[in-house]
């Protein structure tokens, strides 16, 4: 009986630890993946001056988000589709789009340079997709765009300005995979560029660039 008993118990202490596990991996998933992948920045800045910049102004982690002003962001979110499980879901997704392609408001909102000032020449780290706009003659990136989700730009059309990022390396980046996240770091600036790609309302001047296994767009439902 007493056997019994103390099998008995170590199924249950087993099935707890089990349990207390798999919640723990749940919660901590994201930072295990990076911690197991061991993986180092693909790049960092060579540009002292940047650095020591950067490293003065308190940097810190931003969402897509709050680079979008607060008035469109309600608007963009009033034609947010729902997740289509039901037929009512489908019914309502049509009509949400057949609202949203005549109100003038949201499709300013599409096409906003409008940016926030928050940020405005601060240091940032903000997690995204990398979009390759040119080359160098060594097939390093130089220019990219940094975006919200995986084929902005490339397979989807592009977000609106105030949701893409322009950035210029000092020093070519060569590891670089396009089904990848990456954490970008540097100061940004609220300025205009353009290119057949897309049209960004940001420019970062970026320090470091490494992998990141979450998800990426704290906004949109993909």
């Amino acid at each position: 009986m007493k056997q019994t008993q103390q099998i008995i118990a170590a199924i249950v202490i087993f099935l707890l630890l089990g349990s207390v596990t798999a919640m723990l991996y749940n919660k901590y998933q994201s930072a295990l993946s990076h911690w197991l992948s061991l993986s180092p920045k693909v790049y960092s800045s060579q540009d002292p001056e940047l650095l020591d910049r950067y490293a003065s102004l308190s940097p810190t982690n931003i969402q897509w988000s709050q680079l979008i002003p607060d008035d469109e962001k309600a608007v963009l979110q009033k034609y947010q589709q729902p997740q289509s499980t039901k037929v009512n879901d489908l019914t309502q997704g049509i009509l949400l789009s057949i609202q949203a392609s005549s109100d003038e408001d949201y499709q300013a909102a599409l096409r906003s340079t409008n940016s926030v000032a928050n940020f405005d020449q601060q240091g940032v780290s903000i997690a995204g997709f990398i979009v390759p706009i040119d080359y160098a003659d060594d097939n390093s990136l130089r220019n990219i765009f940094i975006v919200p989700y995986f084929g902005a730009c490339l397979h989807f059309p592009p977000p609106p300005p105030n949701q893409i990022i322009f950035a210029q390396l000092d020093k070519g980046m060569t590891d670089f995979d396009f089904n990848q996240a990456y954490r970008i770091e540097g100061i940004l600036a609220r300025e205009l560029f353009e290119d057949p790609l897309g049209t960004s309302a940001y420019v970062l001047n970026v320090v470091a660039i490494e992998p990141y296994f979450d998800a990426t767009d704290d906004f949109r439902q993909h």
